[in-house]
């Protein structure tokens, strides 16, 4: 009961500091009160949660009281929060709830039955009070303990009794309260704290004041994890971000935004890369904030890489802006081995903020489940995805979402599953009265109709419901009231131009991979000769290792004096080594501190020869970029990494210049016409990206040969030809002669949206039970966000001939060794999974347990998901590469690890 009591009063105060304003009006509304009545009543609710261990089941854990039947053939021993869930059904009836099988009692009964994060399948026979012995929660003096219980309950906490029901989203939000409260009051420090308060017995008296001190040890158990309301200071954007004038699209956003947006809404952003879309993203975000009554952020990037770009930018805003600083999370599966703590710390210092009582890291909020909860969040796409997916505790990842504005970037990279589950989370948001900032740099208009559509929801009266998002420009939608802008901006001439496209054919060879070299070292001569930095992006990783080690050997036999620099970035690096060489890149190739037009770090000639990591998110610029034929609005975006710091422009090298002007110029490696025509294409190609948006952007490209690419205005008529939507055409004049090619990628779309509709939860208009919620139930450590790419960690180890476990090199550190409990600290685990490594899960399928790391190791939860590649040390030295299969692994610390066919 005092457990019961603890949560209760940690419920209300969540419910008066962390719910969000606008969260708290939704819901009070839904039940017909006033916010205040609501959270005594979300309060009572949480009361509730463990009514279930009143059970023989339960008890028989210690031991069964006296006058207390076993019951121990009764029923089939339900868990304590389905026995909450079977008993408050026909309870809450007994108060005058609405009862029967759509009602309030039943709703209330699955939302506290789902306090472990899984909800319970409704079963009619829990509105049948006669039949409790039936469903093992025992009758007689247990029945009379769970309504002394409920009455005490009622008696200490007084709530109202609601006259009106709610939606099952609205449940579900309220569940996350519940969840969330039950966590904070189970802490063992807290609990040992109010050991001493417990009353010896259980009369209303002793439960008052016991009650009265829950309430005053409530707020500081609050503040001390970190959970509060993000409170940013208003101000005009020049107010916001004084150290540049606003250009155009930020502009045009600042001044109408405030005037059309009147509640929750839809924002979407349309511009190049490099155009300061992350800074209006943050000033539309505050702005929607104080207009719907959100009160947190959450920043959602598609990759770990760009996430942990974005959180130094965020954190530097929130220094500046913010009132009072705020727990600031990272979220993505290796997020804990980041130094966020430090990160962060330097951020604030920086800003001249600091100080021990300066909140704005949480120790208890480590971890995706909690760091959600994060008044700010920065993160991948995917922990807000996992909302929407049957994974435990997907409602209370819901309700942190739903008193957050949420800004998601780089929408244009998304696959057709992805987009799919991103329509569905848009759809959860909408119902859930949350504001929305979606940015691309490439957006295709069918796209953006569907998100816009999804956002709005099936009932939504706005007109047009399919806006057009200008480009560059924006586009608003809100549903309540209807609301629907669009404004295209038009941009100074300094932010406009026209890029060159030079379309290379390159050949196969006999296995049919492509053979870049002949185009490379024609065009990387200019560069090897009067200096300049390009990049060379490939579209499988296996590809950039070896179109480095070739353009390695080609640069050795240059004179020295002319031989570049050789960078090499791709996502099969140890962490460690992965981390070191991004940095790397950024420091090179990155704005740095180059407003006088000399970059102090830029290499006189370099290349960097990269996999599409590099196309989203990293500010980095190069003299020249080549790259493999790619859907057209990807090769724009990496198009993007041309020429991008004007501020270097007076040191570019004269053979990017025609004329006396720069000349930014693309290089594009496709196949010969005669290849394409026949269909023959590198072997990966096609496995990457469809064989139709190939031919459509080889196609386009040739087309703009001599003419160019005027950026902005054709960008977007190039990304709509480029993306014709999932419909069949009547014709496609870019397709002639590849019909068939157009019909499989639609089939294959079909697949995967498909796939993603029976993954994902149900749209909210579509759900009347929030066991919905929880049908299919998969583990978030294996379920998929991003289709047929189920990434598996590695973990190369060097065997030495005395059988010991090496990291790095047959002379590195051992695996750490566990203290004599078997714990590890969080610094041991980082250094193992700072050199583990992602690979598809395709490569490593057939992998058996003599690939599982040996105990200790695979008995902790951070390790026993990694696969072992054991190289193996022969007694001369010699390094023998893992093997699996007809598959060779080869860890190698220049290249990377290399997968080749034994």
């Amino acid at each position: 009961m005092c457990h019961l009591l603890d949560t209760a009063a940690v419920a209300r105060m969540v419910w008066r500091d962390v719910v969000a304003p606008g969260t708290q009006r939704w819901v009070a509304e839904q039940l017909g009160m006033s916010v205040e009545d609501a959270g005594r009543l979300v309060a009572f609710w949480a009361g509730l949660h463990d009514v279930g261990k009143l059970t023989p089941t339960f008890q028989r854990q210690v031991a069964i009281p006296d006058g207390y039947a076993d019951a121990a053939s009764d029923g089939d021993g339900r868990a304590h929060d389905q026995a909450t869930h079977v008993w408050l059904a026909s309870a809450l009836a007994g108060l005058g709830y609405p009862s029967g099988r759509r009602s309030l009692a039943r709703l209330v009964a699955e939302l506290l039955g789902g306090h472990h994060g899984r909800f319970h399948r409704f079963e009619p026979r829990v509105l049948m009070p006669d039949a409790l012995p039936l469903q093992g929660l025992g009758d007689g003096a247990w029945e009379q303990q769970r309504q002394a219980a409920l009455a005490a309950a009622v008696s200490i906490l007084r709530p109202p009794v609601p006259a009106a029901s709610m939606r099952v989203s609205c449940a579900a939000v309220v569940s996350g309260v519940v969840i969330l409260a039950d966590w904070l009051a189970s802490g063992t420090p807290y609990i040992k704290s109010r050991l001493a308060e417990v009353p010896q017995r259980g009369d209303g008296a002793s439960l008052e004041s016991f009650f009265a001190g829950s309430c005053a040890a409530a707020p500081e158990l609050v503040r001390s994890s970190g959970l509060s309301r993000l409170n940013l200071q208003a101000g005009s954007f020049a107010e916001e971000f004084p150290d540049f004038e606003p250009n155009a699209l930020q502009a045009s956003i600042a001044d109408r935004l405030g005037d059309i947006a009147t509640g929750p809404g839809l924002l979407m952003v349309a511009a190049p890369t490099g155009f300061g879309k992350t800074e209006i993203a943050l000033h539309a975000a505050r702005r929607l904030s104080e207009i719907a009554g959100t009160s947190g952020l959450y920043v959602a990037l598609p990759t770990m890489a760009t996430a942990d770009q974005m959180l130094r930018r965020v954190a530097t805003y929130l220094a500046r802006r913010g009132r009072d600083p705020a727990v600031t999370s990272l979220l993505h599966g290796m997020a804990w081995l980041m130094p966020v703590e430090a990160t962060l710390a330097e951020v604030y210092q920086k800003a001249g903020i600091s100080g021990d009582d300066q909140r704005w890291f949480s120790e208890w909020m480590r971890g995706a489940k909690r760091a959600m909860l994060a008044p700010v969040g920065v993160g991948t796409i995917d922990q807000a995805l996992l909302s929407v997916l049957p994974t435990r505790h997907n409602a209370l990842r819901m309700f942190a979402l739903s008193g957050k504005t949420v800004i998601i970037d780089e929408v244009h990279a998304f696959s057709p599953y992805m987009r799919e589950l991103l329509k569905t989370l848009l759809r959860w948001l909408g119902e859930l009265r949350v504001p929305v900032v979606l940015l691309s740099a490439t957006l295709p208009q069918g796209v953006a109709r569907e998100l816009a559509a999804a956002y709005l929801g099936p009932t939504t009266t706005a007109a047009p419901t399919d806006p057009v998002v200008p480009y560059p420009g924006w586009a608003y939608v809100q549903a309540e009231p209807p609301v629907a802008e669009s404004a295209r901006v038009t941009l100074p001439q300094t932010h406009r131009r026209t890029l060159t496209v030079s379309v290379q054919a390159i050949d196969r060879d006999s296995g049919g991979a492509p053979e870049r070299m002949p185009a490379l070292t024609t065009e990387l001569e200019p560069l090897a000769e009067r200096g300049g930095c390009a990049a060379v992006i490939c579209t499988t990783v296996a590809e950039t290792q070896r179109t480095y080690q070739a353009l390695r050997q080609w640069s050795a036999h240059l004179p020295e004096s002319q031989q570049p620099e050789l960078v090499l970035l791709h996502s099969r690096f140890p962490a460690y080594r992965r981390e070191d060489i991004t940095a790397q890149v950024m420091r090179k190739f990155g704005k740095g501190d180059a407003d006088d037009g000399v970059h102090p770090d830029r290499p006189a000639r370099a290349i960097l020869v990269a996999s599409a990591i590099i196309e989203q998110s990293l500010d980095v610029d190069f003299d020249l970029v080549i790259t493999d034929l790619a859907p057209i609005e990807l090769l724009l975006q990496r198009a993007g990494r041309l020429q991008r710091h004007r501020q270097l422009d007076t040191s570019r090298p004269d053979w990017v210049c025609t004329a006396g002007t720069l000349d930014p110029r693309l290089v594009v490696l496709t196949m010969p016409e005669r290849d394409v025509e026949a269909g023959r294409w590198p072997v990966t190609w096609p496995y990457i990206y469809p064989k139709a948006t190939l031919i459509r952007a080889h196609r386009i490209l040739n087309d703009r040969i001599g003419d160019g690419i005027r950026i902005p205005d054709d960008v977007q008529r190039l990304v709509d030809l480029g993306n014709p939507g999932d419909a069949l055409p009547a014709h496609d004049p870019l397709l002639d002669g590849f019909d068939d090619t157009e019909v499989e990628r639609i089939a294959n779309t079909m697949v995967e949206r498909q796939s993603a509709e029976v993954r994902s939860i149900p749209e909210p208009h579509r759900i009347s039970s929030l066991g919905k919620l929880s049908e299919h139930e998969v583990d978030e450590e294996i379920v998929a966000t991003r289709f047929n790419a189920d990434s598996v960690r590695v973990l190369v180890c060097f065997e030495t001939p005395d059988g010991q476990l090496r990291l790095g090199s047959p002379t590195g550190d051992g695996l750490p060794t566990p203290d004599p409990d078997g714990h590890f600290t969080r610094q041991q685990l980082a250094t193992v999974m700072n050199h583990s490594i992602p690979v598809p899960g395709s490569l490593v399928r057939d992998a058996g347990e003599e690939y599982t790391l040996p105990s200790p190791w695979a008995d902790n939860w951070a390790l026993a998901r990694l696969l072992l590649m054991r190289h193996r040390v022969t007694t001369n030295g010699e390094v023998l590469p893992a093997q699996l299969g007809q598959r060779v692994f080869d860890l190698d610390h220049e290249l990377g690890l290399v997968t080749s066919t034994a």
